[in-house]
C-alpha cells in the first residue's frame, strides 16, 4: 500500500481560490474549510445548519473585495461563508454555484447514515409493502453526483481548466459496514465515480476528481462519547482535522504518474501530472492510498485473460479523443 505522510505544509498558498464545500459547517467539512482559508482561499460552506459561530453570511459580489483584505493578512475565519443549503434540493444547490462566480474546488462532503433498516417490513393500511425512502441514497449519491455536474458545467462555461472535485467516500466503500449494507453501497458507488471519470475530467475539462476514505472519525456521525469505548479497545480513531487534511491535499496535490491507463492513453496522459483518480483511506493517525496499488495488482485479483481481454474492450470503445477533435 502507498503509506502517505502529509503536513500543512504540503498545501501550496491558495489565495485567489474558491471553494465550495457541501456538509461545510461540522466535522470533516468544517476542519476542511478552515484549512482552506487557512491557506488563503475563499470558502463558502453549504449546510442545512449553520456553524456555531456563524461565519459571515457576504454576498458572492463582495468577494473580490474580501479577497484583497485576505492578502493584507485577514483572519482566516473571514474567508468563510455559509449559504444555507439542503444538497438533495437541485433548485438550492444550483443557486448556490449560480450565485458565486468563479470555483476552483468543489469538495461534495455531506453525508448521512442509514435512518432505518431498509429490508424491514413496513406495510400500508390496505396491507401493501411499502417501498423505502432511501434518504441515504439521495445525500450520499444523487446530491454527489449533482455536485459533480453542477462543477463540470461552471468549469465548461468559465473556461476553468484547473478545478478539482474532492468525494468524501468512506472506508466501509472497501471493508463493508454489514450493519449499514446501503451506506457501504453509496460510499462504494464514490469510488466507482472516481475510477469511471478519472481518464475522462483531465481530457475534457482539465479537472481531477479524488475521493478520501475515512475510516472510524470523530464527527456527528461518531460523537466522541461513542468513540470512546473503541479508543479505550485499542482501535484507531481519526480526527476530523486528520481527514480534512487528505481532503485538501487530493484537491492541490500532484502525481508521478497516473493511477492506471485507460482504452487509448498516451505518454502525455500517463505522465506526471495534477493529483487524480486516487482515493487516501484515514486510518486513525495514518493515511494510506489505495487506487494505485489495486491497479498494480489487477492481474492477481482480476485475472490476467480478463485483465487482457476488458482493457482491448476499452481500447475499442473509447471515443475521448475523438469528441475533443469535433469540438
Amino acid at each position: 500500500m502507498s503509506c502517505l505522510d502529509l503536513s500543512v505544509d504540503d498545501i501550496p498558498q491558495l489565495t485567489g481560490k474558491t471553494a465550495i464545500i457541501t456538509g461545510g459547517c461540522s466535522g470533516i467539512g468544517w476542519d476542511s474549510a478552515q484549512l482552506l482559508a487557512a491557506k488563503g482561499a475563499t470558502v463558502y460552506v453549504l449546510d442545512i445548519h449553520p456553524p456555531s459561530p456563524s461565519p459571515p453570511h457576504r454576498p458572492a459580489a463582495k468577494q473580490k473585495q474580501q479577497a484583497s483584505g485576505d492578502e493584507q493578512g485577514a483572519n482566516p475565519a473571514s474567508r468563510i461563508h455559509y449559504r444555507p443549503c439542503d444538497v438533495t434540493a437541485w433548485p438550492a444547490l444550483r443557486a448556490v454555484f449560480d450565485e458565486i462566480p468563479q470555483v476552483d474546488i468543489a469538495i461534495a462532503n455531506a453525508g448521512v447514515s442509514e435512518e432505518c433498516d431498509y429490508f424491514d417490513d413496513i406495510w400500508d393500511g390496505e396491507g401493501h409493502l411499502v417501498e423505502p425512502e432511501y434518504g441515504v441514497l439521495d445525500v450520499n449519491y444523487r446530491a454527489v453526483l449533482n455536485v459533480v455536474k453542477l462543477s463540470l458545467s461552471t468549469w465548461r462555461r468559465t473556461g476553468n481548466r484547473n478545478g478539482s472535485l474532492v468525494l468524501t467516500s468512506s472506508a466501509t466503500a472497501y471493508s463493508p459496514e454489514h450493519s449499514l449494507p446501503v451506506y457501504s453501497a453509496t460510499k462504494l458507488a464514490l469510488v466507482g465515480l472516481v475510477r469511471a471519470l478519472r481518464s475522462s475530467l483531465p481530457l475534457q475539462y482539465g479537472a481531477t476528481i479524488n475521493a478520501v476514505a475515512p475510516a472510524a472519525t470523530i464527527t456527528s456521525l461518531l460523537p466522541a462519547h461513542l468513540a470512546a469505548p473503541i479508543m479505550a479497545a485499542g482501535a484507531p480513531v481519526s480526527t476530523a482535522r486528520h481527514v480534512a487534511l487528505a481532503v485538501v491535499y487530493s484537491a492541490t496535490a500532484s502525481q508521478p504518474h497516473s493511477v492506471e491507463s485507460y482504452g487509448n492513453d498516451g505518454p502525455k496522459q500517463l505522465g506526471p501530472g495534477r493529483w487524480n483518480g486516487r482515493v487516501i483511506l484515514t486510518l486513525g493517525d495514518k493515511w494510506t492510498e489505495l487506487e494505485e496499488p489495486l491497479a498494480e495488482r489487477r492481474i492477481d485479483w482480476f485475472g490476467a485473460w480478463n485483465t487482457e481481454k476488458t482493457a482491448l474492450q476499452q481500447k475499442l470503445t473509447d471515443m475521448r479523443f475523438e469528441r475533443l477533435e469535433k469540438r
